[in-house]
């Protein structure tokens, strides 16, 4: 599995074999993690407000992906403040936390390398 692969599929990012959120998926706790990867043993927590960084990085591509078509629906296809707002909106709430999983993903991604010692076939 890739990096890319691993991030999107919130997978460990020394191993890349266990998956780092606990499963199925509640709404009320959404995101609830594993302590550590039964595989390599990867804390998925390591240190208190770890996931501190992870917070900006949603916000960041928050903003690109609803932005983005929020002004190209406004102004390339003149639709109504209130539209737009309401597609705005739809489209966060739809995706609000598959974002925060992946924001998460993708920031312990950043910290923890690739280890092929782990890796399983």
């Amino acid at each position: 599995m890739n990096l890319i692969q691993s991030i999107f599929r919130y997978r460990c990012p020394r191993c890349r074999s266990t998956k780092m959120f606990q499963e199925p998926f509640m709404i009320k706790d959404p995101l609830k993690m594993h302590k550590n990867c039964s595989v390599c043993g990867q804390d998925f927590e390591p240190e208190p407000g770890f996931y501190y960084g992870a917070m900006f990085l949603s916000y960041g591509v928050g903003v690109l992906y609803i932005f983005a078509p929020a002004l190209l629906l406004k102004f390339g296809f003149g639709w109504s403040v209130n539209a737009t707002m309401l597609f705005v909106i739809l489209l966060g709430a739809l995706t609000y936390f598959r974002l925060m999983r992946t924001a998460r993903s993708l920031w312990i991604h950043i910290v923890v390398k690739y280890d092929e010692q782990y890796k399983t076939t």
